[in-house]
């Protein structure tokens, strides 16, 4: 098992993403941002910054001592922070335990509140908590937020106008991940095992519903592959990694890695190399499983990323795809950063 890097932050760590390199300048950025979510005691979105693992010399590594990442600026969250999607290099949204979506622009490194909406709520009119979030893969101002609740709903929300909330019941149980696997279509995750897909021009109708027959999870998230829209993830509360070739809708072929031990929260074809997937769980580990492979899938390779100062739950992470490099950053219920660099640009993730 490989060391993460672990940073103590003194707040539970619940979403992180990695934020676009200034300007697109994917390879001159000696710095690179990011922004964690967090929860309890300390609601905040916290804007970070690191060094860039392209610009450092393989021959010397960070000194030893030296943080793994800066706080750059923080600002206080209406709620526990349950997710985070980046909209461009300078806005991000969220979701939030209170129900709400919110965008935030960054301005001069600065995080700053523009507009946010309740979009989950119970029909006794008390908020619902918001799960997880999805941009829609489309470059235009028009793009719409999916976003998934408690309330066994799907919203969607166009970044233009919050105003023009939409919101959809789908299911009678929590709606735990959303994703666009195309610009028209969402797939999503329920706590009952189910996948269900919808067409976006008819968002109250089914068109497809996916279940494990042969074994009674729960589903925690759910991914779609970066290039192929028939191919889905979906962690499980056994520790297992679904995937998922729906080329045929009604006989759709699955496949069982039993990856962790525990509730697997996050999972996602790696960004660069998706013929592996990136899994985190409760287990306190981090899994990068070769999926596309000729062995069995109880045998296939997998590698595992744990912190030696990290024993509990890693909820979130996220894999840069913008540097030759490799680096990962998680966080987790410690109250940690962690987080794997390469300085190599030869690497191999086994």
């Amino acid at each position: 098992m490989n060391t993460l890097l672990v940073q103590p932050v003194a707040r539970k760590v619940t979403s992180v993403c990695w934020l676009p390199p200034r300007a697109g300048q994917a390879y001159t950025d000696t710095e690179l941002f990011f922004v964690t979510g967090s929860s309890a005691r300390h609601k905040e979105l916290v804007l970070w910054t690191t060094d860039n693992p392209d610009f450092e010399s393989e021959s010397k590594p960070p000194a030893g001592d030296k943080a793994l990442a800066k706080l750059v600026s923080k600002v206080t969250h209406d709620g526990d922070v349950h997710d985070i999607a980046v909209v461009s290099t300078d806005v991000i949204a969220t979701a939030s335990s209170y129900g709400t979506i919110s965008i935030y622009d960054i301005q001069n490194n600065n995080l700053k509140l523009r507009e946010s909406v309740t979009a989950h709520r119970f029909t006794s009119g008390e908020p619902a908590v918001g799960t997880a979030l999805s941009v829609q893969p489309v470059n235009s101002s028009d793009a719409e937020i999916a976003s998934c609740g408690e309330d066994g709903k799907i919203a969607y929300v166009p970044l233009a106008r919050l105003d023009a909330l939409q919101a959809y019941e789908v299911d009678s149980t929590v709606v735990t991940g959303v994703c666009w696997p195309t610009p028209s279509q969402v797939a999503a995750s329920t706590r009952a095992g189910q996948v269900k897909v919808f067409d976006r021009r008819s968002p109250a109708e089914v068109s497809a519903v996916f279940v494990d027959v042969s074994n009674s999870y729960s589903f925690e998230c759910i991914a779609s592959h970066p290039s192929q829209s028939f191919r889905l993830a979906t962690g499980t509360d056994a520790g297992s990694v679904l995937l998922w070739d729906v080329r045929n809708p009604k006989k759709p072929v699955m496949e069982t890695l039993g990856v962790h031990k525990s509730n697997v929260w996050k999972v996602r074809f790696h960004p660069t190399d998706s013929s592996r997937i990136v899994s985190c769980s409760d287990d306190a580990s981090i899994a990068i499983t070769q999926w596309v492979s000729d062995k069995p899938a109880a045998t296939r390779d997998v590698r595992y990323l744990s912190g030696f100062f990290n024993a509990l739950s890693i909820g979130c992470f996220d894999v840069c795809p913008f540097t030759r490099a490799s680096l990962l950053v998680a966080g987790s219920d410690s109250g940690n950063i962690l987080m794997e660099r390469s300085a190599s640009t030869e690497f191999s993730l086994f």
